[in-house]
């Protein structure tokens, strides 16, 4: 069963649970049962900004929303734009009418009630800070007893704060290695115990560029990594898309740079990432028909000429020298089998791997020895170098 439905599963078991009870006799509020005292928390961070469809509620997202509402929950909202806010004030979706059918009104009044504030949010500030976005709204429900909810209608393409996307490599860093990095500098916001839905990750609007499979799964296993180091014990990606336009007139946020993973020049071949790079920590290629699709005429090219030699070298981020360097020769290797799959004989190939001792080595470290994730990634590269120019393609 998928995260998705376990939570829709228990919104509509809670709200069984809430019928049966009314149904048993409850038709006043003296007779009302505990199962309909108000109880658990919900928080919903909206990205109401520019480059993003408007924000929704859909699938569950909104199976959150009505389980909030059925169990008469703390309700906070909050603006994910450059300096995230709290929108409107804080408190609970009551429904305490002394009767049963006036009860039913104000509980679908609550509910249009979250819909409303979802559409009504706004960003004030230019560009978005999701992670900050993240601290304020757990923080506003983080003391509340029962069921915590956060429910995330955002993009994810945070563009300021620490999870900035406009930041070379971003996308290629090693999630976990993210995760620990804002831990250690108290940079994850608290949700012990919390449920976490997503929606809208990778949901874009122009100008910002559209995100291939590989950057959008990148983006979403970066933000899962991040809520689940922070404590979260669930976490829900809700695939219903986002729609529509922005609202005219919202602030500007940056668009961020969506590189397609590899770069050419007529002696040079760089493997970067997205769905050319390889999963974190090993010699697994993340999408290996990819990595084939884009050297198949590179390989035809050196096929058909004979003499055409590629040297494929290996690089990676600062570490144990003698475990970065079998790594690296093990990427290189990974894709110079890509090459003789083609049909390139072995003789038209050198491998090599290089470790993190290479001219182009960026430092990944900062004064304190901490890694720089984002800058780690730009130097686990594969280079393929030809010795005759080659036809980029």
């Amino acid at each position: 069963m998928t995260r998705s439905a376990v939570l829709r599963g228990c919104s509509v078991a809670l709200i069984a649970l809430v019928a049966i009870g009314l149904a048993g006799g409850a038709v006043v509020n003296a007779g009302r049962s505990a199962a309909d005292e108000p109880s658990g928390a919900l928080a919903v961070v909206v990205g109401a900004r520019s480059n993003m469809p408007r924000p929704s509620l859909d699938g569950a997202a909104a199976s959150a929303r009505d389980l909030a509402v059925a169990q008469q929950s703390y309700l906070s909202v909050v603006v994910a734009d450059g300096a995230p806010y709290t929108l409107g004030r804080p408190g609970p979706l009551t429904a305490d009418a002394a009767l049963e059918a006036d009860r039913d009104e104000q509980r679908e009044a609550n509910r249009r009630r979250v819909d409303d504030a979802v559409a009504a949010a706004r960003a004030r500030t230019p560009e978005t800070d999701l992670l900050t976005a993240l601290t304020l709204a757990g923080a506003s429900i983080v003391d509340r007893p029962g069921l915590r909810t956060l429910v995330v209608v955002d993009s994810g393409l945070s563009t300021t704060g620490p999870m900035d996307f406009g930041r070379p490599g971003m996308f290629d860093a090693d999630p976990r290695e993210v995760a620990d990095t804002l831990a250690d500098f108290g940079q994850l916001p608290d949700l012990d115990g919390f449920s976490v839905v997503f929606q809208g990750l990778g949901d874009t609007a122009p100008p910002q560029q559209p995100l291939d499979a590989a950057r959008r799964t990148q983006l979403v296993e970066l933000w899962t990594t991040v809520v689940e180091r922070a404590g979260a014990a669930v976490v829900d990606i809700e695939v219903s898309p986002l729609a529509g336009t922005p609202e005219p007139g919202l602030p500007p946020v940056r668009p961020v740079a969506v590189d397609p993973g590899f770069t050419c020049t007529p002696t040079r071949l760089t493997l970067s990432g997205g769905g050319l790079g390889f999963r974190p920590g090993g010699a697994v290629l993340r999408d290996p028909s990819r990595v084939a699709d884009v050297l198949r005429p590179y390989a035809e090219q050196m096929i058909s000429r004979g003499t055409l030699v590629a040297e494929v070298f290996g690089r990676y981020s600062e570490g144990e020298p003698a475990a970065v360097t079998e790594l690296t020769e093990l990427r290189a290797q990974e894709v110079a089998n890509v090459l003789i799959a083609h049909g390139v004989p072995i003789p038209q190939l050198r491998v090599k791997g290089f470790g993190s001792d290479f001219p182009e080595y960026v430092p990944d470290r900062d004064a304190t020895g901490h890694l720089i994730p984002a800058t780690a990634a730009l130097n686990r590269t594969v280079i393929i170098e030809f010795t005759e120019p080659v036809t980029c393609i």
